[in-house]
């Protein structure tokens, strides 16, 4: 019960400050899994993943994927 009261604010502070840029998800990794569940959810049920939302999920996928890539490569 305790657990409850302390993700509740949270699920809603996330879901009052509106959709989650690309940056702010490349930049907090918790909430970029979070995103992905949700659209991976979406995804499941048949429902429409080409949200904002889901879209700068995917782009911040993108983004982290070329950092890692640069980092192993050396560029």
């Amino acid at each position: 019960m305790k657990k409850l009261l302390v993700v509740l604010p949270l699920v809603f502070g996330l879901s009052a400050c509106g959709t989650p840029s690309v940056e702010e998800l490349v930049d907090d990794p918790e909430l970029l899994s979070e995103v992905l569940e949700e659209c991976t959810a979406k995804l499941m049920k048949g429902e429409d993943v080409k949200t904002e939302e889901c879209q700068n999920a995917t782009e911040a996928q993108k983004q982290i994927l070329n950092n890692v890539m640069k980092g192993l490569l050396g560029n």
